[in-house]
């Protein structure tokens, strides 16, 4: 059986619909739907019916028989991914009408918690019905505050996802991730005005820090006044690549140069280049983004979870800029998209799919959902609760078990306003300290103090031993010794002891080995990042993290050789 792979559209005849006109009208939409979200549940429903009654699934769940919520709820059971690969696996092996009516055409690559990769069904009708017009919704409040006609290729920077001259196959399917997409679907897929831009195309062997230099010598000198992205660490290595290459970028600009290759529309400008060289002298500090653009105005990114303890690191970089969360868009679905300027969560979409909650207890660790555990409807969620989320989407994952966690932060209209919180038991414990990524990162905060100058990265290692412990890596400047690092490690393990008292219990106790600092040479994390894309690591896998899962990051650590003499 043959499968379309998707149909490449005209960008051009596309945007001649009329961009502006389009988002403008999607946000609008969205601002309705969050008002009176019951028709949007209503319609999603009778489609997720629609797709799944003619197919295997909707046989086996006797889905014929199904014409309510609740009704569908007793009819189909909470399942994890690796409960669903199954049907997964029979759509790549060319099985049709396994999850959906709509064929797929390509999967979406994720990483999965087992450590085996999760493929994602991508249909037509899913990218044209939902995450297409989410997409263009979320890009009308963006262009609420920079203006429609600042939505160029040479007014913004969009790393939210990257053009690809090809994809990956597995039998005979496009596999690919979600920041990387070869083509455009069809008039209803994510179709901007800089689809064509020399800075969105995308190249597999390309490394990860040459690509944003690429993007910041490829915009110097026009007026952007937006960067977008999903993960806040992809602006934070903009800025870094831009401090450590700012006398390449003004060279290259000189003459005429991209990566030492003259490239088309690249003409050698002497003038731009002495105007950026004053721009960027480093004066008492690394240059800013904001010497690069002068009137950006406005950075997108997630904001919560643990892409919230980047603010610092992403303030320096762009003071004073306005921040608005991207929306809560995972490779399974999208699950918020903000409508209003909150900094940091937005409410639920209800014309995504069928969301339904579980209230998270304080000792989930994460595991399964039971089967037939009860649910809420998103109108029964409390403000200042934390719950799990089991969703519905037209790709075919039904009622699945997300493992993530989100918090009720009030309501927009008749929908709750959600903040990422992060996966369900995503923290370390040896012996019952149940260690989080936000109290590591309080700690190493309270500990550095600004004694040192700004924070540097870091993370926090669990490292078995006898007794078990954890190792905190640090980029740590070459001119503090030995010493330095000694006061820090005790104070970062008193703020640690501070921020956890079952830590501070452990330690009393010799069950856990006092905190260890290693100090990696400058660069150290995007030594990592680049080793991990080469060990075939998608974009937007490699994320960084203040306290790892395991100890895996210390063998790299060491085959890397990152660590400072002495």
């Amino acid at each position: 059986m043959l499968y379309s792979t998707g149909v490449s559209a005209a960008p051009q005849d596309l945007c001649d619909r009329g961009f502006a006109g389009r988002i403008r009208e999607a946000l609008a939409r969205q601002r309705e739907v969050c008002g009176d979200p019951g028709p949007a549940g209503a319609r999603v429903l009778r489609d997720l019916l629609d797709q799944a009654r003619p197919t295997s699934f909707g046989s086996g769940h006797r889905l014929g028989s199904v014409g309510t919520l609740e009704e569908w709820k007793r009819a189909v059971p909470i399942r994890c991914y690796e409960e669903l690969r199954p049907y997964v696996e029979r759509q790549l092996a060319g099985e049709p009408q396994v999850l959906t009516r709509s064929a797929p055409y390509a999967f979406l690559k994720t990483s999965g918690s087992s450590g085996r990769p999760k493929y994602i069904p991508t249909t037509r009708h899913w990218r044209d019905h939902y995450r297409g017009r989410g997409l263009y919704a979320q890009w009308g409040l963006y262009a609420e505050q920079i203006g429609a006609e600042n939505l160029t290729a040479g007014n913004l920077l969009d790393l939210s996802w990257e053009r690809t001259p090809a994809s990956r196959s597995l039998h005979g399917f496009p596999v690919y991730s979600i920041s990387r997409r070869p083509a455009a679907v069809g008039a209803d897929d994510w179709v901007p005005p800089w689809y064509d831009a020399p800075w969105m195309n995308g190249d597999d062997d390309e490394e990860y820090a040459d690509s944003l230099y690429r993007k910041l010598r490829l915009l110097a000198g026009r007026d952007v006044r937006m960067i977008v992205t999903l993960n806040p660490s992809k602006i934070v290595g903009l800025a870094e690549q831009l401090a450590l290459r700012a006398g390449e970028l003004v060279d290259e600009v000189g003459r005429g140069t991209v990566r030492g290759v003259p490239a088309d529309g690249m003409a050698p400008d002497p003038r731009l280049a002495r105007l950026l060289s004053r721009r960027l002298e480093r004066g008492s500090g690394p240059p800013m983004l904001t010497g690069l653009w002068p009137r950006l105005s406005l950075v997108v990114c997630w904001n919560s979870a643990s892409a919230g303890l980047y603010r610092d690191w992403l303030e320096e970089a762009t003071p004073g800029i306005r921040k608005l969360p991207f929306s809560t868009t995972g490779t399974e679905g999208i699950v918020t998209i903000p409508v209003d300027e909150h900094p940091s969560a937005g409410p639920l979409a209800p014309d995504q799919g069928i969301f339904e909650f579980v209230p998270c207890a304080e000792d989930d660790d994460g595991g399964p959902l039971a089967a037939d555990a009860e649910t809420l409807a998103p109108h029964e969620v409390e403000t200042g609760r934390s719950y799990r989320l089991v969703m519905s989407q037209a790709n075919g994952l039904y009622r699945y078990d997300v493992s993530d966690v989100y918090t009720v932060l009030g309501r927009v209209g008749g929908s709750p306003r959600l903040e990422f919180a992060g996966r369900a038991g995503f923290g370390s414990s040896f012996t019952g300290e149940k260690l989080t990524e936000s109290q590591v990162y309080q700690a190493v905060k309270a500990a550095y103090d600004d004694t040192w100058g700004s924070l540097p990265m870091f993370t926090c290692i669990p490292s078995w031993g006898t007794p078990p412990g954890y190792a905190l890596a640090v980029e740590w400047r070459p001119d503090l010794g030995p010493a330095v690092r000694e006061d820090f490690a005790a104070a970062a393990e008193s703020a640690l002891q501070q921020c956890n008292p079952e830590y501070a219990e452990k330690r009393r106790s010799d069950r856990l080995h006092p905190l260890r600092v290693l100090p990696l040479a400058p660069g150290g994390f995007l030594s990592v990042a680049e080793a991990q894309r080469r060990n075939g690591a998608a974009a937007m896998q490699i994320k960084h993290h203040w306290l790892q899962r395991d100890d895996r990051l210390l063998s790299l650590i060491d085959e890397l050789s990152l660590l400072l003499p002495g």
